[in-house]
């Protein structure tokens, strides 16, 4: 009687530490669920990429906030893109770099040694790793701005040299000096004068700025742009895309480019980083040591496009009254075929007008075993063309089959309490058949008749087709048997999927643990 009341205590307190343990883990679950939705929602894992080969086109870099230990630097690309800059006082660059991937990126560049020039580059990598390098570019920081002395200095005797004055030039401003205290008249000491004045006014005068911009050098990502100034000055060049002139405003233009540390006659600045066919403004820009700058008048250039270029020109496969031809294009263009029966010289067209980089026509309504001729044209779309060189076919009995590729399935588990799932395969196929979809459960056939779907009835390149006699968390294998207009046969290789499984909740998981430790909870 003892021991049954002792058991019967074990039950109880077993059952109410039950109890509490699901009260407490039902708290945890509400009150921090949201937290891994949110956390989920930010950083969602599951996200569909999409392929990207091209590396981001980075523009408008700018030296901002210049100082004598620090300066910052900042540019734009055209997708969303890392922030990196190498930089030195000698080629051989340094490095800071913020990973966030954004289209305006802007870094400080801290610790820098006052008055100095430092080359540095920019350099952008996207989110699929494509990495675009910047020219080389330099900036120099900022003397060091002395705190004045406490003892005023004697200002130096007027009409005397400074003690900073070249010793040459103090010689000769002295020499000069004496010469004109030895001249006793009012006019010899007034024309030397307008003379002195005269030429203070011409040194006080900005650059001329000098040039024929019409001879602007162009390409399809770069600018050639030379000037000439009769004074020795800096060479700078502002710049905006046609969409971003702001023509009424303080600051018409995006961005700067040159050798802002140059003092030359004869100028040339190279802008790289431009996007093909596009009308650019610019203005060029010459400032002396004296800081007094010569700007010209707003002007404009356009880039070149990039040619469209074909590659890869292959008769990839020929029918008894077809053929499918195939090439590749560095831009995006549509394409024309152009093809002739060399015994009838009868010429026909077939086209495609998407722009598109890949391209495959197949040409209908050939004669069986006759001579023919194509050519392939392509345009971008700046209406710019290429034509290829002739390619020459016989059309044969087909005796080829079809080929079967890019085969895709996607499974989801029907809502409701029902454990079924609905399963789509997609496939393709290079020439127009009729496909049959064939599949068992397991990994093995075991001498047993597969299970299959219904045999397609219309010829296509496109197939796809739909399961939903899967079970849930099963391992399938399948295939695919196919059949061109010629009864030529293909069958795919073998392939093996896992359906998905039924998600369970915490609770659920909570309740299957405590049923594997208490088993008395099953009978209960």
């Amino acid at each position: 009687m003892k021991l049954a009341k002792a058991n019967k205590s074990i039950i109880v307190a077993n059952f109410f530490i039950l109890l509490i343990t699901i009260i407490i883990v039902c708290f945890c679950y509400v009150y921090f669920s949201p937290l891994f939705v949110r956390e989920s929602r930010i950083n969602p894992a599951a996200a569909a990429t999409v392929e990207d080969k091209e590396p981001p086109l980075i523009s408008k870099i700018n030296v901002d906030e210049l100082s004598a230990t620090s300066t910052t630097i900042s540019w734009e690309t055209d997708e969303d893109a890392d922030s990196l800059i190498n930089y030195n006082i000698r080629p051989d660059y340094g490095i800071v770099r913020d990973p966030l991937p954004v289209k305006i990126h802007k870094l400080v560049i801290p610790e820098l040694l006052s008055d100095q020039a430092y080359f540095y580059r920019i350099i952008s990598s996207d989110v699929a790793g494509n990495q675009k390098i910047s020219n080389d570019y330099v900036f120099t920081t900022k003397p060091v701005e002395l705190p004045p002395e406490t003892t005023p200095e004697t200002p130096p005797a007027e009409g005397l040299p400074t003690p900073e004055t070249p010793p040459a030039e103090q010689q000769l401003i002295q020499n000069t000096i004496k010469l004109i205290q030895q001249i006793p008249s009012e006019e010899g000491l007034s024309l030397i004068e307008s003379t002195v004045q005269g030429a203070a006014d011409e040194v006080a005068k900005a650059p001329v700025i000098t040039g024929d911009f019409a001879k602007v050098e162009i390409g399809s990502d770069f600018a050639i742009i030379k000037w000439k100034t009769d004074k020795e000055s800096n060479s700078m060049v502002s710049l905006a895309t046609e969409s971003e002139y702001r023509p009424n405003s303080d600051n018409s233009y995006s961005w700067n480019q040159g050798e802002p540390n140059e003092q030359v006659l004869t100028h040339e600045v190279r802008v790289q980083g431009l996007r093909p066919a596009t009308t650019y403004h610019y203005q060029v820009r010459s400032k002396s040591s004296l800081d007094l700058e010569g700007v010209s008048e707003d002007n404009t250039f356009r880039t070149k496009s990039i040619l469209p270029e074909i590659f890869n020109l292959t008769v990839a496969k020929v029918q008894e009254d077809s053929a499918t031809i195939t090439w590749n294009t560095n831009v995006p263009a549509s394409a024309i075929v152009e093809y002739t029966d060399l015994n009838t010289n009868l010429t026909k067209l077939e086209g495609n007008t998407t722009l598109m980089t890949t391209h495959s026509i197949q040409l209908n309504g050939l004669k069986f075993d006759t001579y023919y001729s194509a050519i392939v044209k392509v345009e971008n779309e700046q209406a710019e063309k290429t034509v290829s060189e002739p390619v020459t076919f016989t059309t044969t009995k087909d005796v080829v089959p079809p080929i079967i590729s890019k085969i895709n399935t996607e499974s989801t588990l029907y809502p409701g309490a029902d454990n079924k799932t609905q399963t789509i395969i997609s496939w393709r196929t290079d020439e127009p058949s009729t496909c049959q979809f064939f599949f068992h459960q397991g990994l093995t056939v075991a001498g047993e008749v597969p299970d299959s779907l219904p045999a397609e009835e219309d010829f296509t390149t496109n197939h796809v087709q739909v399961v939903t006699a899967f079970q849930p968390a099963t391992v399938y294998k399948f295939w695919i048997q196919c059949n061109d207009k010629t009864l030529n046969k293909v069958k795919s290789e073998d392939y093996t999927m896992l359906t998905p499984a039924k998600e369970q909740s915490i609770l659920d998981l909570i309740i299957k643990n405590f049923e594997g430790t208490f088993g008395w909870l099953k009978k209960m």
